[in-house]
């Protein structure tokens, strides 16, 4: 058992040296030294908040649903503007696909099968699995 922790802290390690992991922390700590983009996540965040209350109270009708869904989108595009919180995004997406790929791997060789189906060919994944 030992044997599998030690490897888990190597894992652990190698992530936190990965490009994508580093990506990672420089485009979050861009995003938080930003104030505009800070200001613009939280607003957007207390916004979606208060429609989400109103909406739970109950019916708020066609009309203003209509107008709350005008309000989040208009809110979340001037989020997606700002440089910072798109590169955070992308920093993020593209990390989460290493960790998804790093399960999948895991997966496979403890059940013999790949998650979402392996077809045999690395052509799709980058391979390195089997």
């Amino acid at each position: 058992m030992a044997e599998i922790f030690e490897k888990a802290r190597e894992l652990g390690e190698a992530i936190i040296e990965s490009k994508e992991y580093q990506e990672l922390k420089k485009a979050e700590a861009e995003q938080e030294n930003d104030a505009e983009a800070m200001k613009l996540l939280q607003d957007y965040s207390i916004l979606r908040s208060k429609l989400a209350e109103e909406i739970q109270k109950g019916d708020p009708g066609e009309e203003r649903m209509n107008a709350i869904r005008t309000e989040l989108e208009e809110a979340y595009e001037k989020v997606t503007e700002n440089d910072h919180i798109t590169a955070y995004i992308n920093a993020q997406r593209m990390f989460q696909a290493i960790i998804d790929q790093m399960n999948n791997i895991i997966s496979f060789h403890i059940t013999g099968k790949m998650p979402g189906g392996c077809s045999g060919s690395c052509e799709s994944c980058g391979g390195n699995c089997h």
